[in-house]
């Protein structure tokens, strides 16, 4: 297991270090300890990935990609570790400015008694921390966090209205009280002053004077091949996680060219079931174009089996349905002799979403037919003739200057879920302060007004990086690791510099993309229509259905409406699967009528360590 975990704590909770810095160490792990003042701080980590040095009475470690830029924000192979520690020596802080990748640094230093954590736009995995009467604890996994830190986990009720929407938590907020997120960009420091935050980087640092415009594809083709090829030095037995989509397959093309090794590995999950086999069936023919050797891992147990443990493993709900087959892929790969997986998580955002055209029609009925009366009957009559997009877009028309909405396209963006079954639990002021909240992010990372660049900015910031990052801690959990090339910071200085029209040209959602991928595959791979990799779990959760028994026994939370329950178990929908992976959650980490490391010892028997749990 890759792992790391650390903490800063008074004189008075020494013996808890002690018991943790002499217990449990593995082969490779590392354990760093100090004592200042009144203070004692641990550093633990353990496995291939994580990369820790000394220097004097500091430890550093970094995860991810770290590299310095030079004064063109250009990456270069110079030492990053040895340059963050020299600086570090000299100005007592961070060269932020100085440095690309996707990363993440945890800086322990003994003498001033300080803790640093820093994540960059968008950095590598998540890192979780919180304040305790003892002290400050941090580390890669949620579970081990809450485990380790001694203190009784409660549930953060202020957090269901969000995680009931998006299906996760946008931000800082976690699903337990007072435990955090690192965000992107941002600085947490813990030292005599207390723990304070710094947003050090934004969407705005990346900006260029430069424009980059009919050479769009050869920027691209440039960084990208500077991205793998830093992660193919860095970590030869690496393999692609090949969806057959347009974002997997040109990391697929890209990554032939740089890795240099015979013909090249490529893995994606196959689920039997008749909505699901054309998934494997897209993978494989893109694998077939590009030259790999495509593995499909078997996810055929009942989904149970799969939820159980990747809640077990990462203490976070799966905010897609297919995140709870990650530990099943990632540990398939690891005994295929892969440790890293590489993801094209992160590229609909950044390339164009099909809602850019919705959005830009929209705001053209608006200024054609600026009054609703006029609008209105336009739109029905549209509908009736079966041109659903145009009597979307009327509609639309009537609230696009209020990002306030529900049906505003930065609402709509990254949403799974039951609204009136949402606003009959938590109430409408709740449902609406979830949507600001996450809003919010727009602004905290300085995105432009404009109203393409908030709408694909805030699936970036609200799902697409939260995603990337429970995904690289499911791959590590399982000993590997995740590299997101689209989630890495040369990239987005690429994205930002695009002008508006190749970015988001009109009627041909991430068209970029297609261009740098027609270079390498034929254009029936390119153009063909994508799959939504959806899987039948409306069918599972049905009376009959496999997950139906473990619906049934969904306990009586507090904040569910019974009217609301009584539709959802009659139709299932995403508020019961939301309720159901939430009530597995609280089981595992707030009464713990499951255990956790019972799961995690016996991931192919967990469905049956959990039926006997339950049953006494």
């Amino acid at each position: 297991m890759n792992h790391y975990w650390g903490a800063v704590l008074g004189k008075s909770a020494a013996v808890r270090l002690d018991r943790a810095a002499e217990t449990g160490l593995e082969n490779g792990d590392v354990c760093w300890r100090h004592s200042h003042a009144r203070l004692e701080m641990l550093l633990r980590a353990g496995g291939a990935h994580w990369q820790v040095s000394e220097f004097g009475d500091c430890v550093l470690l970094v995860r991810g990609t770290l590299l310095l830029a030079d004064n063109a924000n250009r990456a270069c192979k110079s030492d990053a570790v040895q340059y963050v520690q020299q600086y570090y020596r000299k100005h007592g802080d961070l060269p932020i400015d100085e440095l690309e990748g996707g990363f993440t640094l945890v800086l322990l230093d003994a003498q001033a008694g300080r803790a640093v954590l820093y994540r960059n736009l968008v950095g590598a995995g998540f890192t979780y921390y919180t304040r305790t009467l003892d002290g400050l604890f941090f580390g890669g996994n949620l579970a081990e966090l809450v485990e380790n830190c001694g203190a009784q986990p409660r549930a953060n009720d202020a957090a269901l209205p969000a995680f009931f929407l998006f299906r996760s938590v946008p931000g800082r907020q976690t699903l337990f009280e007072d435990v955090f997120r690192l965000m992107p960009g941002e600085q947490v420091i813990f030292d005599a002053n207390g723990l304070t935050h710094k947003q050090r980087q934004t969407f705005a640092d990346l900006a260029s004077e430069q424009t980059i415009g009919a050479d769009a594809v050869d920027y691209l083709e440039a960084v990208m091949h500077d991205i793998l090829t830093d992660r193919a030095r860095a970590c030869p037995e690496t393999a692609n996680l090949l969806s057959g989509g347009v974002d997997s397959s040109y990391l697929q093309a890209v990554w032939n060219q740089v890795s240099g090794g015979e013909e090249s590995l490529s893995f994606s999950v196959s689920v039997d079931h008749p909505r699901t086999r054309p998934d494997a069936e897209y993978a494989t023919s893109a694998a077939e174009a590009l030259g790999t050797q495509h593995r499909l891992v078997a996810a055929d147990a009942p989904y149970v089996r799969y939820l159980l443990e990747s809640l077990a493993v990462t203490a976070e709900p799966p905010n897609h349905v297919m995140t709870a087959y990650f530990p099943e892929l990632a540990r398939s790969m690891r005994e295929r002799g892969v440790s890293t997986a590489l993801c094209g998580e992160g590229a609909d955002s950044l390339f164009g979403l099909p809602s850019a055209d919705l959005l830009r029609t929209a705001q053209r009925i608006r200024s054609w037919l600026p009054f609703g009366a006029l609008r209105q009957p336009l739109g029905a009559v549209a509908g009736l003739c079966g041109r659903k997009f145009f009597a979307s877009a009327c509609q639309l028309a009537g609230v696009i200057h209020d990002e306030r909405a529900w049906a505003h396209p930065l609402n709509q963006a990254a949403v799974f879920t039951d609204l009136p079954a949402v606003a009959a639990c938590f109430g409408g002021e709740a449902v609406a302060t979830a949507l600001s909240e996450r809003r919010q992010l727009l602004d905290q990372y300085d995105v432009p007004d404009d109203p393409r660049h908030r709408l694909h900015a805030v699936g970036y910031l609200g799902e697409a990086m939260d995603t990337a990052s429970l995904w690289t801690n499911i791959f590590n959990s399982a000993g590997g690791d995740l590299c997101c090339p689209y989630l890495d910071s040369r990239l987005l200085r690429v994205v930002s510099a695009l002008s508006p029209r190749r970015r988001f040209p009109k009627w041909k959602p991430k068209d970029l993309l297609k261009r740098a991928l027609a270079r390498h595959v034929p254009s029936n791979i390119v153009d063909r229509r994508k799959l939504g990799f959806g899987q039948p779990i409306f069918e599972w959760l049905a009376p009959g259905g496999q997950l139906r028994p473990w619906v049934e026994r969904i306990a009586n939370h507090h904040f569910v409406d019974a009217q609301a329950l009584t539709v959802a178990l009659a139709r299932p929908n995403w508020f019961l699967y939301s309720l159901l992976c939430y009530d597995l959650w609280h089981r595992l980490f707030i009464d713990r009528s499951l255990s956790r490391h019972s799961l995690i010892a016996a991931p192919h028997a967990a469905e049956a360590v959990a039926e006997e749990a339950l049953a006494a």
